[in-house]
Parts: C-alpha cells; structure tokens; sequence
C-alpha cells in the first residue's frame, strides 16, 4: 500500500501515486506482497479515484500451497528451491491477472504503471492486446534486481551465512528469467538509480529504461538543533530491520563502528537506531548503555531533530537509500558508505562524508560533531540536492517525461 512512512517499496509507491495523480485519474490495484498494512491512509483516499486490494489468501500458487503441506521442512526447503517464480510472486496467478484486468475494463487505463519486476506477471492480459488498443506499458524496476540479489549474496558469505546466500543465487536465476521475459515488453522500464539504468540498458538492449529518482515529502514538524561540539555524539540510523542490509548495517554500527568510535575519542556517544522489526537486535544490543532501539516510530522528526549525525553504514543492497534522502530533508549530515550513497548525486565533502572501514566511519562522525561549520555546509548543500532533484516536483517531471514515449511491441 502506498505510505509516506514505513519501508522504501511503500514510500516509492506513495510518491509515485502523488505524482501520477496530478496529471489524471489513478486506479490503484495493491497487492500487498511485500507485508504492512492494508488499509489506505487518507493521501491514498484522496489521489486514488478507485482502490482494489488483491485478497492473497485467495491467490496463492496452488503449487505453493501443495509444497507448504510438505511436513518434512527439508523437502519443503528442497522444493521451494525448484519452484520456478520469485519468492514474491507467488501470488501472480493467471487468475490474480484475469482480476486486475477485469477490475481495469470498468475504466480502461491509458497507462499501466507495474511496481516491482515480481509483479510484472499481473500485467500479462494487458501486454497481449493488440497494439492499437494496448495501453501505455511502464514497468518500475525500482532496482536493479540482478545486481542487489549478488550483493546481497556476498553480504550473506561475508558474515559467513553460506546457505543463505546460495537461496540468494538461487533467487536471482529466478529474476534473471522475469527480466529476459519482461523488460522488452514494456514500453518504459524505469529505476530509481542512474547507475541502474545505464547498467540494465547495456545487458538488455531492448529494454527502454528511464530513471525516476526516488523523492521525499519536505518535513515540518520539531525544528532542528543548531549543530554543536559540546555534548555528546548522537548518531540516528533509521530502517527496517528485517531487512538484511539494514540489519547488518546495525551490528556493524553496533559492533566495529561503535568500537571505533570508542577508541579513536573519549567523547560520550548516543545511538539511536528506528525501525520495525529486528527483535534479534534488540536482544543482541539492547542492552548497551549507548544504544537505544526504538522500534516503528510513524513520525522521525524528533530523532532527526536529535540528531548529530545520520548514519548509513550500508554494505548491500540497490535502488537509492531513502533513509539518506529524508536526513538530508530534515538538514541533519549524513555519514554513509560509498554503497549506501550510490545514485543520489551527492558528493563525499559536499553533501554528505563517505566511509566504508568501521574507522573512517568513525572518524567522519566526529569530525562532523567537532566542526559545526562543516556540519551546516553538509546540511546546507544536502538540503538543496533534495529540493532540487528528489522532491515531488522532481518525480513528478519524470514520470511526465516516461508518457508519450510508447514503442510498441
């Protein structure tokens, strides 16, 4: 569902939705694969002229739910394995598809916008219309799948997790044969990171891709604290923490960078660290008298306000941080690693400081808390690249820029 708070997948969709909205009526069909909750917040209710959420229970892969009678779990895992789909598009049903369609025929589309390659199968019944009644096809990969899925592999081996960076391997052959069957169909496939898209562009000619950046809101609520060298280091990390990046972002914040920090300065230090899920953390560090794990919060402009430093000690993923995003909205200075900062156009020493050892990372955030200039220049600079290409007005250009640019098939 479409939200300006919570997980990366929901804020994408929400900006998106807003944008769209803007030029014409939106039909918002969601498929709530990916978890949260269901019901429409009141920005949804206002920018979509109809709402349609899939009932997954009645849709899913009956070969799915034969292999979920499997009792023994080893065989249940054996046969996962073979299932040919991607894990998230297990309700992709033809008849998931035959409802969109039938649930689109009541106002037919001009544009089909499709979130996410996984559900690029509901889009079947539309992709095989003939051309002059075809409806504009636009397929927002978000990422590059291919590449986050071996990321997120060699993250898995280098915390010595061999079996679950296999399923990782496993899972990008899956997505590597919706991208073969599915890129070229689309009139556009878009991406978030300019990166991405040049990356997709050159292994899969045919596909027509285009980059819309991702976007945040601009806040209001608690102001922000003049930045200070008195007082203790406050670093915010915000995620959700079931989220394997995210959750080895904060045992390395926890664990390596904490540690440097510690060694490299005697000055206190303060964690904060926002999001939902990650119970295993919670257990693991909860008890450390510098961290504080909050949990969901619908609201971050307090921790922001709070906050010396944003940081984002990334090590796999794709797409484009939004947690670097909104820091840089709420003009707080964001530490991040080279990965973390990947395709948002910010500059290490301009817009934000960049590190990728636990003692760069260290020594970024306390230069950062010890020279309160740099900490404005950081903010100030940051600020405007957020106003400038990532605000709704930027999204908005580029969705525009996608329409009217139909191939064909």
């Amino acid at each position: 569902m479409p939200r300006h708070t919570g997980s990366g997948l929901a804020r994408r969709a929400a900006m998106t939705l807003a944008a769209l909205a803007r030029d014409g009526e939106v039909d918002l069909f969601v498929v709530p694969v990916a978890g949260g909750e269901p019901s429409p917040p009141d920005h949804v209710l206002l920018e979509a002229a109809r709402i349609h959420v899939l009932s997954l229970q009645e849709h899913l892969d009956p070969h799915v739910a034969l292999i979920a009678r499997l009792t023994d779990p080893l065989e249940e895992a054996r046969a996962m394995e073979r299932y040919p789909k991607p894990y998230l598009a297990r309700f992709c049903t033809a008849a998931s598809a035959a409802e969109v369609f039938d649930w689109a025929r009541i106002c037919p589309p001009t544009v089909v916008h499709v979130m996410r390659l996984y559900l690029a199968p509901l889009a079947g019944p539309f992709l095989r219309l003939a051309p002059a009644v075809r409806p504009e096809m636009v397929l927002d990969l978000d990422d590059d799948e291919l590449e986050t899925r071996t990321r997120l592999a060699d993250l898995c081996r280098l915390r010595g997790e061999d079996e679950a960076a296999r399923q990782e391997e496993r899972e990008r052959g899956k997505y590597e044969t919706y991208v073969h069957r599915y890129l070229a169909a689309f009139d556009r496939v878009s991406l978030a990171n300019p990166a991405d898209a040049a990356r997709i562009g050159r292994q899969f000619p045919s596909a027509r891709t285009a980059v819309v950046p991702n976007g945040v809101l601009p806040p209001d609520g608690v102001p922000r604290h003049e930045p200070s060298a008195e007082g203790p280091l406050r670093l915010l990390f915000v995620g959700t923490l079931d989220y394997l990046p995210n959750a080895d972002a904060v045992e390395f914040l926890c664990t390596a960078i904490r540690a440097a920090l510690h060694d490299l300065s005697s000055r206190e230090i303060a964690i904060d660290i926002v999001g939902a899920g990650g119970e295993h953390l919670l257990n693991r560090f909860g008890r450390l008298e510098d961290v504080r794990l909050h949990g969901y919060a619908p609201c971050l402009a307090s921790f922001y306000a709070a906050a010396d430093v944003a940081i984002v000690p990334i090590r796999a993923g794709g797409g484009t941080r939004l947690k670097i995003l909104e820091a840089f909205a709420h003009h707080v200075p964001v530490v991040s690693t080279a990965l973390g900062a990947e395709g948002l156009g910010a500059v290490d020493g301009r817009e934000l400081l960049i590190g990728d050892s636990a003692a760069s990372i260290a020594r970024a955030c306390l230069r950062i808390k010890s020279d309160p200039a740099l900490a404005r220049h950081l903010a100030c600079r940051a600020g405007a690249l957020v106003s400038r290409s990532h605000g709704p007005d930027a999204v908005a250009a580029a969705l525009r820029r996608l329409r009217g640019r139909r191939v064909g098939p």
